[in-house]
C-alpha cells in the first residue's frame, strides 16, 4: 500500500467515525428524558475494511522484509516500510534491520561479494538461516558461513577462497573470532602486515590467542 493511499484511508477513516449519528442531529426534547440505554455504536463496513487492508498490507510488507536475501533490497524494503509505517509495533526492528543491512551492503563490496551471491547461493536449512542474517549484518552468522566454506559442511562444497572471503566479511562486521582466522590466513600467505593488523583487531574486539607460536614473522 502506498503513503498516498495510506493517508487517504486514515482521512476516511476519521471522517467515518467522527461523522455525528442521527440520534445526535435531532433537535431538543423539552422535558425529562426517558432513560434509554445507549446502542453500541456499530463499525462501519467500509472502515473495517479499510483497518483490515492496512494491516494485511502491513503483515505482507513485513513477510516480505524477512523473507529477502539481498542486502540491498532489504535496505529498500525497510525504508519503505518505516515510511509507510511510521506507528508499526515493527518499527524498531525494521530501523536495526535497515541498519545491518546498510553495514553488509557497504562490507560485501570490499570482499567483493555481489549481491547475486547471498540470492544465488543455497545450502542446508542452517546455512539458509546464517546467509539471511549475513545479509542483515549479523556477525555470528556471517562466521558461521565462513566456517561452512572452510568445512565443506552445511550443504555447501569446500572453498578456501570464499572461506577467506567471508571470514573478512565477519571480521569486518567486528566478529573477534574471524579476525584472528583471518590473521592466520594471511600469516600463512606472508602477508605479514594484514595478519598483524587482523590479530590486533581480534584481540581489540576481546578474543584471547593461544601462546604465539615461534615461528610468527612479527
Amino acid at each position: 500500500m502506498s503513503r498516498h493511499r495510506w493517508l487517504a484511508g486514515t482521512a476516511m477513516l476519521w471522517s467515518l467515525v467522527s461523522a455525528p449519528s442521527p440520534a445526535a442531529a435531532r433537535p431538543p426534547v423539552h422535558g425529562p428524558m426517558p432513560e434509554t440505554r445507549a446502542a453500541p455504536t456499530p463499525v462501519h463496513p467500509i472502515v473495517l475494511a479499510m483497518v483490515l487492508d492496512l494491516k494485511q498490507g502491513e503483515l505482507g510488507r513485513w513477510t516480505e522484509i524477512s523473507s529477502v536475501r539481498r542486502p540491498s533490497r532489504v535496505v529498500e524494503l525497510c525504508a519503505s516500510f518505516l515510511r509507510d509505517y511510521p506507528q508499526s509495533a515493527h518499527r524498531d526492528e525494521a530501523r536495526a534491520l535497515e541498519a545491518g543491512a546498510s553495514r553488509a551492503v557497504a562490507i560485501k563490496r570490499e570482499v567483493g561479494l555481489t549481491g547475486e551471491f547471498f540470492e544465488a547461493t543455497r545450502g542446508d536449512a542452517a546455512f539458509d538461516a546464517r546467509l539471511l542474517g549475513a545479509a542483515r549484518g549479523d556477525a555470528e552468522a556471517a562466521y558461521r558461513v565462513a566456517v561452512a566454506f572452510g568445512d565443506g559442511k552445511s550443504g555447501v562444497s569446500a572453498s578456501l577462497y570464499r572461506h577467506e572471503q567471508w571470514l573478512r566479511f565477519a571480521a569486518e562486521l567486528g566478529h573477534a573470532r574471524a579476525s584472528w582466522d583471518l590473521a592466520q590466513i594471511y600469516n600463512a600467505y606472508g602477508r605479514v602486515a594484514d595478519a598483524a593488523h587482523f590479530e590486533k583487531r581480534a584481540t581489540e574486539l576481546g578474543y584471547k590467542p593461544p601462546p604465539r607460536l615461534s615461528n610468527r614473522d612479527y
